[in-house]
């Protein structure tokens, strides 16, 4: 069992930075609202596995991209590290209905404040004109994980499928 889930959160891993360094930016879509999905798949990882696994796969989404395809190295896997750490620290510290919104929402904000904290430094100005894509990028983000959370969470954990309340 474990050995699978490696697996699939590897394969996961590869698959959404080969979308988001190969494909999507080539694909003529306005890259200001596309999500990433490797945040995004780091995110469902910290979520459905702990913070730990979060942490791992978002290191290592982040420095596949840094290696493939962004300059600031270094920048993007941090971000994504603490993404995943967000993510998986905060699923248990929510109310159960809330585990899918709330630790997503909070990693999807903190990586688009991180980032116009790194713009701050390196160019000299706030990128306050890009608030509203930031915003509209984490809700499309958000849309995913909540389409993407009931699949991971069965490919994950299929005992956890299925065993609500019985009356």
């Amino acid at each position: 069992m474990r050995a699978r889930r490696r697996l699939f959160c590897i394969i996961t891993t590869l698959l959404a930075v080969i979308l988001d360094a190969s494909v999507l930016p080539f694909t003529g879509l306005n890259m200001s609202y596309v999500p990433r999905l490797c945040l995004v798949n780091a995110a469902l990882i910290g979520t459905v596995l702990g913070a730990t696994q979060g942490i791992i796969y978002g290191a290592f989404a982040g420095t596949a991209l840094d290696i493939t395809v962004y300059q600031p190295a270094g920048v993007t896997a941090l971000m994504y590290t603490l993404c995943g750490l967000v993510s998986g620290f905060l699923t248990h510290r929510v109310r159960p209905w809330l585990v899918t919104l709330v630790p997503s929402l909070s990693a999807f904000l903190l990586y688009e404040a991180g980032m116009a904290v790194y713009t701050y430094f390196v160019t000299g100005f706030f990128p306050g004109g890009k608030i509203g894509y930031a915003l509209i990028r984490a809700v499309i983000s958000l849309a995913l994980t909540q389409i993407l959370y009931l699949p991971y969470l069965r490919a994950l954990k299929p005992s956890k499928i299925g065993k609500g309340r019985r009356r």
